[in-house]
């Protein structure tokens, strides 16, 4: 089965060059010029992956992303030329999975879309039985987290990281682990400093949701130096 992506970008080259490399993939590809065009298509059909610009006529990018986040937990890739650390926490905060700078490398950009996708997928195909700390239960046969019995709205990499650390209460897991276990990145894989500020930014994020203090987080613990422990 191929798989079909949504492209938005007003930027008729960038439009080409995207969706000539993934149709090379087999992948079925569908184009969109600006983000209302990017939501009505979205609406009508369904997508394995919506990869748009922050910088969109009508719509922004950043606009976009947290509407769709309100529906829908479809994979986003935003996919732009900012990117400044403030840039990358600001989409990861409306909820995007990926953030990737323009000009990008075509061998990592169709490693990191497939990753978003088989995420996805594992979270769709997940059928254990719920899991619980303290007042957190979390519960992926409806991909659903609650605290003291009221929901939390997560994103997929959101939900997926917490079920990741929920899964190793009171280990430690580097930002390399998390990386490979969440992300999907390979253990061969070449950090750069953006991929560790994207952890940060989604621990931050997530802790603003799951915990009564953020600042003074009794969920997940930061450890100097190694990475970060779920519970006590």
């Amino acid at each position: 089965m191929a798989y079909k992506i949504l492209i938005g970008d007003d930027d008729p080259e960038t439009q080409k060059n995207v969706s000539q490399l993934l149709e090379k993939e087999n992948y079925r590809v569908c184009l969109a010029s600006d983000g209302q065009q990017v939501l009505d298509a979205w609406i009508k059909e369904y997508y394995d992956c919506l990869v748009f610009d922050v910088m969109m006529p009508v719509i922004n990018g950043l606009d976009l992303c947290q509407r769709i986040r309100r529906l829908s937990n479809v994979p986003i890739i935003l996919l732009t030329a900012l990117g400044e650390e403030e840039d990358v926490i600001k989409g990861l905060d409306c909820g995007a999975d990926d953030y990737i700078q323009k000009p990008f490398r075509q061998k990592e950009f169709l490693a990191r879309l497939r990753v978003v996708i088989k995420r996805n997928e594992r979270m769709l195909s997940n059928e254990k039985s719920s899991i619980s700390y303290g007042s957190m239960t979390l519960e992926p046969q409806t991909r659903q987290v609650k605290k003291k019995g009221k929901l939390i709205e997560t994103s997929p990499l959101e939900y997926q990281l917490l079920f990741y650390l929920m899964h190793h209460p009171g280990e430690i897991s580097s930002k390399e682990e998390l990386l490979c276990s969440v992300w999907g990145y390979s253990p061969n894989h070449k950090y750069h400093s953006e991929d560790l500020n994207m952890i940060e930014a989604a621990i931050r994020r997530l802790r603003k949701k799951v915990e009564d203090n953020p600042s003074k987080p009794r969920l997940i613990h930061t450890v100097w130096g190694s990475g970060y422990r779920f519970g006590n």
